[in-house]
């Protein structure tokens, strides 16, 4: 177990793989719980208490993050690896906590909407 690292609810981890959609890694929140990951991925704990659900879509939408993770990583073999000292020197704005807040439950109620809605026509499809 050593070679895995301890991820708990609200952590962000970073994916260093490449992919068409995500040109330079990307960063996933973990909203599931707590448990381990691969020691390829880095682990960061939030110093303050953050919207689960608003960092959830702003950190994995490559519009939003694309930019800082570009000056931010280094070309590896087959991933990027992100550069810490990098990151730091990057401002990223956000809105307010309240904002957060509003923003991350609609989003997550429009992804329920939408699982509703996916559910429902794969039932009357089988029908």
């Amino acid at each position: 177990m050593k070679t895995y690292n301890i991820v708990k609810m609200g952590d962000i981890v970073f994916e260093g793989h490449t992919t068409k959609e995500f040109a330079n890694g990307r960063f996933v929140e973990n909203t599931l719980g707590d448990g381990i990951v691969s020691h390829i991925f880095d682990v960061y704990s939030p110093v303050m208490k953050l919207d689960l659900f608003y960092w959830k879509y702003f950190i994995h939408n490559e519009r939003s993050i694309g930019p800082l993770l570009k000056r931010s990583t280094t070309n590896a073999r087959m991933m990027s690896n992100l550069v810490e000292r990098d990151v730091l020197k990057q401002f990223l704005p956000v809105p307010s906590s309240i904002e957060q807040s509003s923003i991350g439950h609609m989003l997550h109620l429009i992804d329920n909407l939408i699982a509703a809605n996916e559910y429902n026509l794969k039932n009357a499809l089988s029908i």
